[in-house]
């Protein structure tokens, strides 16, 4: 979710990300990284009232299910977010729900207790502490476990039903590595582990998560879009690392989206999902701590990842030296590694020593399907380049541990050309 310090190498959530060089996949964390003195958070004890729980009483435009794992060195930024966003709390067209995890030691902030607990979020002005209902207190529980996200949102969507559904994952991320890091449990969840969460809560309710909202790094992936391409309509992520404040959340459900959606419920018309992934997409213009969002249309992801095979095989059959793609690629916009989908087709294009024109073409048929995946997708002048999604584009890259496990790399022939690209840096 948050860059937090910079030391030998790039210290982003669980370590430096997307580059087979020194991500050690197989531990699935690095050194703990640093997190920057938080200042102004108050201390005091949260209110556990369990006897006043809220009620599902009708059916509501939306329910928001916040996936909050802050038993690591988050915690203090994770628990702060809760409490901006209980500043903005339910109301009658949307439910807030929180499952929010600290570990066995948590610092003094919000009441300083540990475990799990989850939450119904009302509507106060105090943005340090969290003093909504606990519905439940689960005590220490594996955030990174798919049958534990499984439950929250099995759980959310049958206790309080909705028109739409949208979950947040709120913590580290690694791209096609996974997000979620459990502390106390020593815990990662990988992305098919996270299919799997969605794929079981799926199952067990009936429905489909709307909008899956990563605050997380590095979570707008091709890899991780293709995915979850099945269970989910819209995913809202990052290319890049984001800043220890996250997604600001005052702003994304109190300013033009939650008031456009009162509006349009209030005018008998449903806001549909795009338009509100659109609308957070537009909501962070300018934070500080989100330099890029994009919002997904993964029923379109099969398609594109069918066009990005066609430009996979195209380049294997060709006569292109591998050499020329590796420095394509080297040249290509990375966020931490990983390297700009559309971008690096774009150079393929452009480049004079590409004189294959069926690899051109092909790069171009991909380019325009990218472009109608994408619904929405801002970043800061100095990300010039980005253009939503991130993919693995690196010499070797098939034999990352982990990457194989994933279905893009099993449904398409990218993991091929990688290999290749090694083959021919090495000669």
């Amino acid at each position: 979710m948050y860059v937090v310090t910079k030391g030998a190498i790039i210290v982003v959530n669980i370590g430096s990300i997307g580059s087979s060089q020194i991500y050690n996949i197989s531990a699935h964390k690095s050194p703990a990284p640093e997190i920057s003195e938080q200042t102004g958070v108050a201390r005091g004890d949260i209110s556990v009232l369990g006897e006043n729980e809220p009620e599902g009483l009708y059916k509501k435009n939306w329910t928001v299910l916040l996936y909050s794992a802050a038993d690591n060195n988050l915690e203090n930024a994770l628990v702060k977010d809760v409490a901006e966003l209980e500043t903005v709390g339910s109301n009658k067209n949307m439910n807030l729900l929180v499952q929010l995890d600290r570990g066995e030691n948590p610092s003094s902030i919000s009441g300083g207790w540990s475990g799990c607990r989850r939450f119904y979020l009302n509507k106060d002005t105090d943005s340090k502490k969290i003093n909504s209902p606990v519905l439940d207190n689960l005590g220490q529980v594996n955030m990174s476990d798919p049958k534990v996200l499984a439950d929250f949102i099995t759980w959310g969507i049958k206790n309080y039903p909705a028109e739409n559904y949208m979950l947040i994952m709120s913590d580290h991320g690694a791209g096609w590595a996974g997000a979620v890091e459990d502390g106390s449990h020593k815990g990662w969840m990988t992305t098919p582990q996270l299919r799997e969460a969605l794929e079981s809560a799926q199952r067990e309710t009936g429905e489909k998560i709307d909008i899956l909202g990563f605050d997380a790094c590095l979570m707008a992936s091709t890899e991780v879009a293709h995915e979850l391409a099945d269970n989910v309509g819209y995913m809202v992520a990052s290319q890049n690392v984001e800043g220890i404040n996250g997604w600001p959340y005052a702003r994304i459900f109190t300013s033009r989206v939650m008031r456009e959606l009162q509006e349009a419920i209030d005018a008998k018309f449903s806001l549909p999902p795009e338009m509100v992934a659109r609308k957070i997409v537009n909501d962070s213009i300018g934070s500080l701590s989100v330099d890029t969002l994009s919002a997904v249309d993964l029923s379109k992801m099969k398609e594109l990842s069918e066009y990005a095979d066609d430009f996979a095989r195209a380049i294997i059959s060709s006569d292109v030296d591998r050499r020329d793609l590796i420095e394509i690629a080297n040249k290509t916009k990375s966020f931490s590694g990983y390297k700009d989908q559309y971008d690096f087709a774009e150079r393929i294009v452009k480049s004079p020593k590409i004189k294959d024109e069926k690899v051109k073409v092909a790069a171009r048929t991909m380019m325009r399907a990218f472009r109608g995946v994408i619904v929405a997708e801002h970043h800061t002048q100095k990300h010039k380049g980005a253009h939503g999604l991130s993919m693995e584009i690196s010499p070797g890259g098939d034999r990352i541990k982990g990457y194989m496990d994933l279905k893009f790399a099993q449904e398409t022939k990218w993991p091929a050309v990688m290999d290749q690209m090694d083959d021919a840096g090495l000669s």
